[in-house]
């Protein structure tokens, strides 16, 4: 895109006329409630069950089912297959909160699934997938290429699901069909997290969420969560009074901070930052070490200002993308904690 594409608006102001959730629902994408969360059924990918959200307070959406998200401005590129400067100028023309219609697909429902947090039954499935995981070579070797061996694996419960078995697995443990409808873990007759890794968010001595990452990279999307609003990964394990805690944006971060022992969480994004920042309330010292690129930038410095003198930034060295990437060189966790401890000098 030419500066002259940008430079003639203001695309602040431009975002403020437009507001997502309207725009949203003038393509023809029905959204449920009214507040600042909304939900409705994904239109970039075929699902019924209603993962796309949109954050009216971060005017951003996500789809917990494909992993697509953004601003409006992303919205309406992967819409219509728009250029950046087409969708301005599209925008820019239009009257406030308008957006062309986008007619739905055939075959396409806006019904949807009404899916309930069942702890008991992701419990059980979480131990099917643990299972798995110790039955999977594949697997143990995805995880071992990203530096995360058996011992921390098993200690936090991951697992593998290999696609099958797992329906007749919970129906022998006395689990009805119908839960089995509701609980997120199924799309039609397929897995939902089937060829995935699989962590699952546990609190109480019960698994509350799970979530799980291809180990084949061609694979899209990459990453799977169970329908519904997603935590602030591992903060079940951190106790009720961690005097510290470092707070990554992906699961492969999370795991490889847990590996090292340092108490930690995982964002699972840059959505929702009000959201992390509730979750981390009670905790003196947050260093948060997001990813090293614009989007991870911004939501630490958004993330910062929400948790005030409590926060301190974590800088990766540069040409270094993530925490996990880090992770792979002969020195990484050795770094971390230098820049750990620059973290606290600074922000003291």
């Amino acid at each position: 895109m030419t500066a002259t594409a940008t430079t003639s608006v203001d695309l602040a102001a431009l975002k403020r006329r437009h507001l997502l959730a309207d725009v949203v629902e003038s393509a023809g994408v029905p959204l449920r409630g009214r507040g600042r969360v909304r939900q409705g059924v994904c239109p970039f990918h075929n699902e019924a069950e209603g993962s796309f959200t949109v954050y009216a307070d971060t005017e951003r959406f996500y789809c917990f089912g494909c992993g697509e998200g953004g601003d409006v401005l992303d919205f309406l590129q992967r819409l219509e297959g728009l250029s950046l400067p087409e969708t301005i100028r599209r925008l820019d023309s239009a009257p406030p909160s308008a957006a062309p219609r986008r007619p739905s697909r055939p075959g396409r429902t806006d019904t949807a699934t009404t899916f309930q947090r069942d702890p008991a039954l992701l419990t059980a499935a979480a131990r099917f997938y643990a299972g798995e995981l110790r039955r999977s070579g594949e697997a143990r070797a995805y995880l071992a290429s990203r530096g995360i061996g058996m011992e921390a694996a098993v200690r936090l419960g991951l697992g593998y699901a290999p696609g099958h078995g797992l329906r007749r697995f919970l129906a022998s443990k006395g689990f009805p069909d119908e839960r089995l409808k509701t609980s997120g873990l199924f799309t039609g007759r397929s897995e939902r997290f089937a060829g995935m890794v699989v962590m699952p968010e546990v609190a109480g001595g019960r698994v509350r969420w799970l979530g799980g990452r291809a180990i084949d990279r061609g694979r899209s999307p990459r990453f799977q969560g169970l329908p519904g609003p997603k935590p602030v990964l591992g903060t079940g394990r951190l106790g009720a009074s961690p005097p510290w805690v470092v707070v990554a944006e992906g699961i492969f971060d999370w795991l490889v901070l847990v590996q090292w022992g340092l108490p930690a969480c995982a964002a699972l994004g840059t959505q929702g930052l009000e959201r992390i920042a509730q979750a981390l309330r009670g905790c003196p010292r947050v260093f948060i070490a997001f990813d090293n690129d614009d989007a991870g930038r911004e939501a630490a410095a958004r993330l910062g200002g929400l948790l005030g003198p409590r926060a301190a930034t974590v800088t990766l060295p540069g040409g270094v993308s993530d925490v996990a990437e880090l992770a792979a060189t002969s020195q990484g966790r050795a770094v971390f904690e230098h820049l750990l401890l620059q973290a606290a000098r600074y922000a003291v």
